[in-house]
């Protein structure tokens, strides 16, 4: 069972920063149930130094809980299809096995269902 904060942080995230792209990480425990998420980013969403350090501290905050980084989410601030470019190099990062949900910015105020894509799993080896 996944708690409902693990997925209303990435909305509330979303909400406060509807005209920037926001980047966060979803965290599971060791029974793999997603129990939070980690908003990591509004401003300056490319693959720099800055998100490296985002990553890195929150794999550590998570271990330091025991929990373990499995995914991310991703809302754009424009109407890219997918995780986008950047997306796709964070979930690299995060290894075989983690997935990337995409949130969809111009539905949060409707009251439709903010996750636009189902989980969506790279193709990797």
């Amino acid at each position: 069972m996944h708690t409902p904060q693990a997925y209303t942080i990435p909305i509330l995230h979303s909400a406060l920063h509807p005209s920037s792209t926001t980047i966060g990480l979803f965290l599971a425990s060791s029974t793999n149930e997603i129990t939070t998420s980690i908003p990591l980013q509004h401003i300056n969403t490319a693959l720099t130094p800055y998100t490296e350090l985002g990553l890195e501290l929150a794999t550590a905050y998570a271990e330091s809980k025991g929990l373990k980084v499995v995914g991310l989410y991703i809302a754009h601030e424009d109407k890219v299809a997918g995780l986008g470019r950047v997306g796709e190099k964070i979930l690299g990062k995060l290894g075989v096995g983690a997935f990337g949900a995409v949130l969809n910015n111009e539905r949060l105020a409707t009251g439709e269902g903010a996750f636009d894509v189902r989980p969506l799993y790279p193709n990797r080896v």
